[in-house]
């Protein structure tokens, strides 16, 4: 059992463009923490975030004081290495989150503490998936009005030689304003980034499946850059918005169990693009954003938020001051939940 070095709720992170007071953990796994934490302004209001922060567990451990990562010298080469590896990768993260509003912001990177820390927005509303769960599935029409900014931000990525690999409905979320729900696509952690001859820009560890979502290519090695792996999960997101339903496992799926997920009266043109999208073999399946959308008519419309500047303060619903907070809570809590 891999040893939980997670940051103590509680704890003041110091390094980036505010402090940050770490709340909890909401995932741990052999690269890093995930926390959910509170970013203080200057005058003592508070809004809440997500951080990331890389961290090895099998190879480091805390110093005394609860947050310095400490790593033995053999060891150090391998956790430097990563650690580059995701400095860059998170840097190139801020950098297309800016290019286009629905995909979630990146709000502050920052080394501290012997690692390195990103910071996303924290979005308040319903995945898609819980949405249709709670509501029943959506008419082409209420699907592409979803989705289309989606595709928007796919294509952001793809034109940065990015591939999300982590597509699905469960990370595609609404933000509320004004009572217009507005999709965007967050979880950028699985990024896999490549250079301008589509080789990927560094080793990986091994890839994220999530069942009905990743292609039977993702199980294996993805060493090249192809927008074929994210065009299978956009369509089969797609196929979840109009039916409620998830994809078997991509490796045993078939043409007729897709036309046996689909209504029925679902036009012809559409049955074909899905298709065509969802076929197991890479060469073989829609090759780009632009593809899929012409052939699903059109794919275009949605209602998108507008895009911010960079240094808008985190003006993402602050919260009455907090600051004080903070030292009642030091020592109060013992790190992740189990």
């Amino acid at each position: 059992m891999i040893q939980d070095y997670s940051i103590s709720s509680g704890t003041l992170l110091k390094g980036g463009r505010q402090p940050y007071g770490i709340l909890s953990c909401l995932r741990r796994d052999g690269m890093g923490y995930t926390y959910r934490a509170e970013a203080i302004r200057p005058n003592g209001s508070t809004i809440p975030v997500i951080i990331r922060e890389q961290f090895m567990p099998m190879c480091s451990t805390r110093a005394d004081d609860g947050v310095t990562v400490v790593t033995p010298e053999d060891v150090a080469p391998t956790v430097d290495t990563f650690l580059k590896a995701f400095i860059k990768a998170s840097e190139e993260r801020r950098k297309v989150s800016l290019m286009c509003p629905s995909i979630i912001r990146i709000l502050d990177t920052f080394h501290a503490n012997g690692t390195y820390y990103y910071v996303v927005e924290y979005l308040r509303g319903e995945t898609l998936d819980e949405y249709v769960k709670a509501h029943g599935p959506l008419s082409f029409e209420e699907a592409r009005e979803v989705l289309a900014p989606i595709f928007d931000a796919v294509r952001t990525l793809h034109s940065q030689h990015m591939i999300h690999t982590d597509i699905s409905p469960r990370h595609i979320r609404f933000q509320v304003k004004n009572g217009t729900k507005i999709p965007v696509l967050f979880n950028l952690y699985y990024t896999i980034h490549f250079r301008d001859d589509n080789m990927q820009t560094w080793a990986m560890s091994a890839p994220h499946c999530t069942e009905g979502y990743a292609p039977p290519e993702q199980y294996t090695t993805i060493s090249n850059f192809y927008p074929q792996t994210d065009i299978y999960a956009l369509a089969a997101t797609l196929v979840f918005a109009l039916t409620g339903r998830h994809l078997p496992d991509s490796r045993t799926l078939d043409e007729q169990e897709i036309r046996a997920f689909l209504p029925p009266a679902f036009p012809e043109t559409y049955v074909q693009a899905l298709i065509h999208a969802l076929r197991p073999d890479i060469n073989d399946r829609t090759e780009s954003i632009s593809d899929f959308r012409e052939d699903l008519v059109a794919f275009y419309g949605g209602t998108r938020r507008e895009q911010t500047d960079e240094d808008n303060d985190y003006d993402t619903d602050s919260r009455p001051p907090l600051y004080k907070r903070i030292l009642a809570w030091l020592g109060n809590f013992r790190g992740c939940k189990k």
